[in-house]
């Protein structure tokens, strides 16, 4: 295989690849998890567990692999990851028991924080600040393919093969990613530091994390997935264990609010370059206000209909879909010589934060205060989208800012 030059089609395309196997990997088995509570004999609280266990592990292994690729390379570190996370996903599709794969899916997520932080590093090692919210969009679109195809595969292999294959078919994308980062990727970390400094770590994430810019961005990224998790572990128990559709109709009729994000994309790249991008992402958080106000309102319409879930989710991902690149491009943009660190604290945000959208679901499920399933979600995730709001205005630029 010929190296990969960088900021051609081809380093484009590893990167769309590396930044989707984290969110592959959780969509596909989302249609999956009532299996997964079938076969296992486990009650639904416990699978759920085994997306918030994945997420938090993700969070986990944001704070290590960024460092690390900032001192020793991007390529070292970024093959380690891979092979780590094909060996879990293995790992995965072999657990004997609910307690086994909780355990399993921490690791899996933490070996597959790898992709998404390498990603966006290795973007900002050879784009520039002004063109990251471009490349991040275009990223973005990218990536939504496999998660957007991911559910309908999922929920396919479930009926056909059992809820294991998505583990295997999680590993095998490992492997060959695996084998192209060996044989075609050169590193590109030009401002690689002499030691693995501590203290300058620290005082580098110090500066990140008193920067009132990076706080709006990382944080309102944080908020936005909060949403879009917390209604990934909510919906597919909705959709078939209390309206009966099948893993494979299911995984369809995600299609239609996975849509949503790559619509949203789409929006963002024709706003780039007429738009501020702190204002695109600040109209993001109000679509997420708005789906949630109006998943509350429609569930008082009449008895349970799919589309009461869909249409607000469709909405929250279109609101991500604008979101998202700029929070990560203002992120990661702002921090050049520490960009490994930076995209670890984005990440970080992004699932810890995006972790306890799950739990607030639970939770909120658990009391059994709400009656109607689809106003529980919009209560539990409420909170998440009002804190958005504020954490949006931070981002806002100063006076002759870039950003």
């Amino acid at each position: 295989m010929s190296p990969i030059a960088p900021r051609s089609r081809g380093y484009m395309a590893l990167l769309v690849a590396l930044s989707s196997f984290g969110p592959l990997t959780m969509s596909i088995y989302t249609p999956v998890m009532p299996s997964v509570g079938t076969d296992l004999g486990a009650v639904a609280g416990d699978v759920k567990l085994t997306l918030t266990t994945y997420m938090l592990g993700f969070a986990v292994g944001q704070l290590f692999y960024g460092p690390l690729s900032d001192r020793y390379g991007r390529r070292p570190v970024l093959l380690g990851g891979l092979v780590f996370f094909t060996v879990a996903s293995a790992a995965c599709a072999l657990a004997g028991s609910i307690g086994d794969l909780i355990v399993l899916r921490v690791i899996q997520g933490l070996a597959a924080a790898s992709g998404g932080v390498l990603g966006r590093a290795l973007a900002r090692d050879v784009y520039d600040f002004k063109e990251m919210a471009l490349v991040m969009s275009w990223v973005g679109l990218g990536i939504n393919f496999s998660p957007a195809i991911a559910p309908s595969l999922g929920g396919l292999m479930a009926e056909w093969f059992g809820w294991r294959s998505s583990f295997w078919v999680v590993a095998g994308f490992g492997a060959i990613l695996c084998a192209v980062v060996a044989l075609g990727y050169g590193e590109t970390n030009r401002h690689r530091s002499e030691a693995l400094n501590l203290a300058g770590l620290l005082r580098g994430s110090g500066e990140m994390l008193g920067d009132r810019r990076f706080l709006g961005f990382v944080l309102t990224l944080g908020f936005a997935f909060a949403l879009n998790f917390g209604m990934l572990a909510g919906t597919p128990f909705i959709l078939q264990e209390q309206l009966g559709f099948s893993p494979r109709e299911f995984g369809l009729i995600v299609l239609l609010s996975v849509g949503g994000f790559t619509l949203g994309g789409v929006a963002n790249n024709r706003l780039i370059g007429r738009v501020a991008p702190t204002s695109i992402l600040r109209w993001g958080v109000w679509c997420h206000v708005a789906a949630l106000v109006a998943m509350a309102a429609v569930a008082q319409l009449g008895p349970l209909a799919w589309w009461m879930v869909i249409a607000p989710h469709m909405l929250i991902s279109f609101g991500s879909g604008m979101l998202v690149p700029n929070t990560l491009a203002g992120a990661v943009g702002l921090y050049p010589k520490l960009a490994g660190t930076a995209s670890s604290w984005a990440g970080l945000s992004q699932m810890g934060v995006g972790a306890l959208g799950t739990v607030a679901v639970v939770l909120v499920e658990a009391t059994g205060a709400v009656a109607s399933p689809a106003t529980a979600l919009a209560v539990a995730l409420a909170p998440f989208a009002a804190i958005g709001l504020y954490t949006s205005g931070l981002a806002r630029p100063r006076p002759g800012g870039d950003l």
